[in-house]
């Protein structure tokens, strides 16, 4: 008896020190110290050339109320004003998808009056000058603006929120995408954070180091359109879930135990 309770003490120390963790395992940029200057670090994000399929939001404005009209359709009655309008029209993403410029296979977006303009390989600022030029023809002073509807992440694994986000200020970084995901659980490992990336016809992955500043110089420290962030479970979760089994067994056991002692007492 004494040694059956002997072991299971000891079995009981070593569930609790496998399913304990230190802070120092949790904590991102462990390289940094107090007062440590880094320079142009990270590097600019990369500009974004508008593909085949995304789906753009346009707006045209003029000094004629009509014509705002005819290029946005968010203008026109329904609402307080411009920023209600857009709202309605943009505020949800089916009224994205139905209400954006979807891109052609071959480039193009089709607009009233203006026809087919070719965007694909552009960046927003080039596609934003394109169109103005092709409304010049046409219209006075016109100003125009253009985003991505589509510019969307997916977040999964050891994350408080896994899950589809959305960006429209054209540059996300990993750290901004974990802080949309309401930031990692307890059982990440931050030394293995996988980035799967689909260009074309090639997809490849990318494994990242957050406790280290080295990820501010990774190819995927901004990420782009699609790109999956997956932070992967480390040990101390497969060992969390075996306490728990282990601890079941040991209440039993224990339990067996109580209950043979009192039965040979009597």
């Amino acid at each position: 008896m004494k040694k059956i309770l002997i072991f299971s003490f000891a079995l009981l120390l070593v569930i609790f020190h496998t399913s304990c963790r230190s802070s120092k395992d949790l904590t991102m940029f462990q390289d940094l110290q107090n007062n440590v200057s880094l320079y142009k670090i990270p590097e600019k994000a990369p500009e974004y050339f508008i593909k085949p399929f995304d789906n753009l939001y346009l707006s045209i404005l003029t000094l004629d109320p009509q014509v705002n009209q005819l290029f946005n359709p968010s203008t026109a009655g329904g609402g307080t004003g411009i920023a209600s309008g857009t709202q309605q029209m943009y505020g949800d993403r089916a009224s994205q998808y139905i209400n954006g410029y979807m891109v052609t296979e071959q480039g193009f977006i089709s607009l009233p009056i203006l026809g087919q303009v070719e965007v694909a390989g552009l960046n927003l600022l080039e596609a934003q000058e394109r169109i103005k030029q092709r409304a010049e023809e046409y219209l006075k002073d016109p100003n125009v603006k253009v985003k991505v509807l589509n510019f969307k992440v997916n977040v999964t694994g050891e994350v408080q929120n896994p899950g589809l986000y959305y960006n429209y200020e054209g540059s996300l970084n990993i750290l901004d995408a974990l802080s949309m995901a309401s930031g990692i659980t307890q059982f990440a490992d931050l030394q293995n954070v996988l980035v799967i990336r689909h260009n074309s016809d090639v997809t490849k992955t990318y494994n990242l180091n957050l406790t280290d500043k080295s990820v501010y110089l990774s190819d995927v420290f901004y990420l782009q359109p699609n790109d999956i962030v997956y932070v992967k479970p480390n040990k101390y979760k497969r060992s969390n879930e075996n306490s728990n089994i282990y601890s079941l067994i040991l209440s039993t056991i224990s339990t067996i135990l109580v209950a043979a002692t009192v039965i040979s007492k009597i």
